[in-house]
């Protein structure tokens, strides 16, 4: 492959991952409007899937205010989408977790995407599966560092 050939093929990757993107955000999107999901709603939703999660890692994860997660978890809980439990190994922390809806939302909209997903990877050699894990991986690092570096640029400003 020429380096040519090899520029042009890294070119039409980049407008695939675009596109990739768009349609992921418009899924989330659609979701959020059919069921009345904010953009941070959906976030913290997402970010509760493995498991119970503090206010302040919340926070943290989806970039906001711990009042305005607080806000956030009133509401979803107010849904029934989350509920807020004792930690168990320290009675004076709160934990939120994912309810049952959450759940139900998840089984309903998010797995099947996923398992039309897995179906297509089952296509793939193991090398080509790894592959495509260290090249999303590598990605997710970059998208990533944007975030801090955008972060900071923003926060600079702000300070002036």
């Amino acid at each position: 492959m020429s380096s040519e050939d090899k520029a042009a093929l890294i070119e039409t990757l980049g407008r695939t991952v675009m596109r990739w993107q768009d349609a992921t955000q418009k899924f989330d999107e659609l979701v959020g409007h059919i069921y009345g999901l904010s953009a941070s709603e959906r976030l913290c939703l997402s970010f509760l899937w493995p498991g119970p999660q503090t206010a302040s890692a919340i926070a943290r994860e989806i970039r906001l205010t711990p009042a305005a997660v607080t806000t956030l978890v009133d509401r979803l809980e107010k849904r029934g989408y989350v509920r807020r439990k004792a930690d168990p190994t320290d009675r004076r922390k709160v934990m939120v977790e994912a309810a049952e809806s959450a759940h139900e939302l998840t089984a309903q909209v998010y797995l099947p995407l996923g398992a039309a997903g897995a179906k297509m990877l089952e296509k793939y050699s193991m090398a080509e599966l790894g592959m495509v894990d260290k090249v999303l991986s590598d990605a997710m690092a970059i998208q990533e560092q944007a975030v801090a570096n955008l972060l900071a640029i923003h926060n600079s400003e702000q300070q002036d």
